[in-house]
């Protein structure tokens, strides 16, 4: 992991610490990250820190949504099932 990685996932622990937190506290965040990168002299990373972050989202989008049963997806997985006994028995 690089450094853009593990600022990257600070805030995304931050953010996702408070889930209900505000638009406020969102901009509180950001400008503290900010301030940091500026004191460190790692100004450069926030590209890279905000696209780290967007893979973090989006990873846990998807796994939330691959996490849903619905009855179709209930009904594939026994399809599939009963599918691999038929062909296993012959």
């Amino acid at each position: 992991m690089n450094y853009a990685s593990y600022y990257a996932h600070a805030l995304f622990d931050l953010v996702t610490r408070g889930e209900g937190a505000s638009e406020q506290q969102g901009k509180q965040y950001l400008d503290n990250l900010k301030q940091v990168l500026a004191r460190r002299g790692h100004q450069s990373l926030l590209p890279n820190i905000f696209a780290e972050y967007q893979k973090l989202v989006q990873r846990r989008e998807r796994s939330s949504e691959y996490a849903k049963i619905t009855p179709e997806r209930e009904r594939t997985r026994t399809l599939l099932e009963l599918y691999r006994r038929l062909v296993a028995t012959h």
